[in-house]
């Protein structure tokens, strides 16, 4: 996948995040779940350095919950990687001062450590 960060400094400058409708019609066409998951980490660092939290927030989870869908990987392994995108999105939660998001997401990676502990 292209490195879209210069692009994005460039187009956040010019009219805000015209960058992150590119990489949503992106996630609409990828069928493979490892492309969708790389797109939702942009189109969440896109959103997180435009301080739309709660946007990122949600492309963050996205990532997490695609990856732990996948049918390959061990569970633990998924969790790991998963734990990874979904504290990512507490943080964004909790810069933007959601409760109840915070409240969720932090539901979800105590349940991620957990399984990640039984590895």
């Amino acid at each position: 996948m292209p490195d879209f960060s210069e692009s994005f400094h460039l187009d956040k400058m010019r009219s805000g995040n015209p960058l992150v409708y590119i990489l949503r019609e992106q996630f609409e066409n990828f069928t493979s779940s490892p492309q969708k998951v790389e797109t939702c980490e942009a189109i969440a660092r896109c959103f997180y350095q435009l301080e739309q939290y709660n946007d990122a927030a949600g492309w963050y989870e996205t990532a997490g919950r695609l990856i732990l869908s996948e049918p390959s990987p061990p569970p633990q392994l998924k969790a790991l990687i998963a734990l990874q995108h979904y504290e990512r999105a507490l943080e964004c939660y909790t810069r933007n001062d959601d409760e109840e998001k915070f409240t969720e997401c932090s539901s979800m990676v105590r349940d991620l450590k957990r399984a990640c502990a039984f590895a």
